[in-house]
């Protein structure tokens, strides 16, 4: 028999929680739209209490902001926050590039390999394809970093960028060719130096941050009045 990934059982408000971030950062739920408890409650199937969780639990994520008189709603995105977002990463993802490339190893070489692969494979792919070869390839190297207290921050941030990558695909025209996007920064990250593997990381970063500022410009002066 072969053999099989173990069941995940998980809690009706780890399920609520799930269900809620999904409807977020794939936009079925749009930034700005007002939640409440008994609409939600309505459509997950379940009690206001484990919707309440849900909020906060999202609240905390930063994917759910809750007004000064307890209503929710669904975080804004607007340039300032995309600006925020791409700043942040940059920050965390230049020392990710530092590191790994101070502590490069076959293995971590060959795992950041087969991402960079992936990005080929999702080109031509649907959305959910390009955004999850984009998103793991970032992943990846910090991940390969081996540091804790950056992996666990930009883990943070993995919500608020998916959301933002989805809303862009879903918006705009595609921000990237997935392989030549990144293929500055991988050969710098694979065969560079830190100075070098920082500059390309900097460099993909903000010209990333530059085409959805622009997107979003041009979206908000489409939109009625």
């Amino acid at each position: 028999m072969d053999k099989q990934d173990p069941i995940v059982r998980k809690s009706l408000q780890d399920n609520a929680i799930d269900w809620l971030r999904r409807e977020i950062v794939y936009g079925r739920l749009q930034p700005g739209e007002v939640l409440t408890e008994i609409a939600l409650a309505q459509q997950m199937g379940v009690g206001r209490g484990t919707v309440r969780s849900a909020l906060f639990a999202l609240e905390a994520q930063e994917l759910v902001v809750r007004s000064p008189y307890l209503s929710c709603h669904v975080a804004p995105l607007n340039a300032e926050i995309i600006w925020e977002i791409y700043t942040l990463r940059e920050a965390l993802e230049c020392l990710a590039a530092r590191i790994y490339v101070s502590r490069r190893t076959p293995l971590s070489r060959q795992k950041l390999n087969q991402a960079f692969d992936g990005l080929a494979k999702a080109e031509k792919g649907d959305m959910d394809s390009r955004v999850e070869a984009d998103l793991r390839y970032h992943r990846t190297l910090v991940d390969a970093t081996s540091h804790g207290h950056l992996n666990r921050r930009h883990k943070q941030l993995q919500d608020k960028m998916e959301w933002l990558y989805r809303w862009s695909e879903g918006h705009w025209p595609q921000r990237e060719p997935l392989v030549s996007g990144h293929q500055a920064l991988h050969d710098a990250l694979i065969t560079g130096d830190e100075d070098r593997a920082e500059a390309m990381t900097r460099q993909h970063i903000r010209s990333s941050l530059e085409e959805d500022l622009q997107g979003f410009a041009g979206l908000s002066s489409t939109a009625p009045r």
